[in-house]
């Protein structure tokens, strides 16, 4: 247990020692693993959520939340294909118009959090509620298909034959990394998650930026429900709404805390790349998929456990 603790005060270079590891054992196990065709189909699978995940550990280092983010992905999924299908609109403007629907969503929900001071649990749970629901409401239990062939090429479209999808994934996390290793704008979330009341004292203006955060959430989040239409090549309210649950574990499995001030773009990327590689071993192993939400539901616990002894740790140092 003390070995795993170590490995987590150290981030980054722990999470690529344990899924070193572990695909070190499954490609001993299983010939077929470590394979040029199973490696993409980790970066694929991995794709639309590594969209999102830059924002989200933004939105975690300033001590935020979101559970809404599958609901907006699942909803953005969902019009773009209303719009260009039933309404007849350019792609151009479909996508753009979903996107700003998607940023007003986070703005509102932002607002409401940061200004009248509402937890972000309860608010991004209500607004998951209310998008489903209003999705479902707009678009039926019928997928939407019959979409532009241009429309399927955003991200089936190759280049060194690598999927767009992928490297715009990937161009995406290097992205949000850098700005906030070196935007100064970003770099006040840890600030604010660090302490919030000394970081309005010092000045910043930490409802501005949390309202960000939340948009840049959203955002983020219609444009992997933009490419997951593209990808599937039909627009449909089924399995949509899901990802918040592997993108949060990945997040705090990354180094974010619950509480905030602690996280990296990189150190996320790589609890993705970790609960893939979870997903695909009990695929490899013909264990019923049900059981992969089992196991990271027990790792994200002992993750939390280890996070919570840490920072008691750090506090006692403190003091």
């Amino acid at each position: 247990m003390n070995f795993i603790i170590k490995l987590f005060k150290i981030r980054e270079s722990g999470l690529i020692l344990i899924n070193f590891l572990i695909i070190l054992v499954l490609s001993i196990v299983f010939d077929n693993f470590l394979t040029s065709v199973n490696i993409f189909g980790i970066l694929y699978s991995i794709s639309v959520n590594s969209i999102i995940v830059g924002a989200m550990t933004i939105l975690f280092i300033s001590g935020g939340f979101d559970i809404s983010v599958g609901a907006v992905h699942g909803f953005a999924n969902v019009i773009v294909g209303l719009m260009m299908v039933k309404l007849g609109m350019p792609i151009p403007l479909a996508i753009f118009l979903t996107i700003l629907i998607g940023a007003t969503i986070g703005l509102f929900m932002g607002f409401i959090i940061s200004f009248l001071n509402i937890n972000p649990f309860f608010v991004t749970l209500a607004g998951y509620f209310a998008i489903s629901s209003f999705m479902i409401i707009i678009a039926g239990r019928r997928s939407i298909g019959g979409f532009p062939e241009d429309f399927n090429l955003i991200a089936s479209y190759k280049i060194a034959n690598v999927p767009l999808i992928i490297i715009f994934s990937l161009i995406s996390v290097l992205i949000f990394d850098i700005l906030l290793r070196r935007n100064v704008f970003l770099r006040q979330n840890f600030a604010i998650g660090g302490n919030e009341p000394a970081a309005i004292l010092a000045g910043v203006k930490v409802r501005t930026i949390k309202m960000f955060n939340y948009t840049m959430v959203s955002i983020m989040a219609s444009i992997a429900g933009i490419f997951t239409a593209s990808r599937s090549n039909s627009s449909s309210i089924i399995g949509v709404t899901e990802n918040a649950f592997p993108i949060i574990t990945a997040v705090i499995i990354g180094g974010a805390s619950l509480k905030g001030g602690s996280g990296s773009v990189i150190g996320s990327f790589l609890g993705l790349i970790f609960v893939s590689v979870v997903y695909s071993s009990f695929i490899f192993l013909r264990l019923d998929i049900y059981w992969n939400k089992v196991a990271l539901g027990l790792i994200l616990i002992i993750v939390v456990l280890i996070d919570t002894r840490l920072r008691k740790e750090k506090n006692v140092r403190i003091r």
